[in-house]
């Protein structure tokens, strides 16, 4: 996916959202597009970069996948 962006020299472009966080630490990008409107770095909130979350999930699916981890259980 391709986002609009705002350089600090004030030329616009795109990029690839992959490249957002790197812009977004080099200080080479003002500001950002995302679905809701322009993002202007230093002024309106941004995610930073996540760390990845290693807990249990809340799908179906996760939960009975760790329940499978241990055996099959038998009554």
């Amino acid at each position: 996916m391709l986002i609009r962006v705002v350089y600090c020299d004030g030329e616009t472009g795109l990029v690839r959202a992959s490249e957002i966080e790197k812009l977004i630490k080099t200080d080479e990008i003002s500001a950002f597009c995302r679905s809701d409107g322009w993002v202007r770095i230093g002024t309106d909130p941004i995610r930073e970069g996540q760390e990845p979350y290693e807990g249990l999930g809340r799908r179906w699916s996760d939960i009975a996948s760790e329940s499978t981890k241990a055996g099959p259980r038998y009554s």
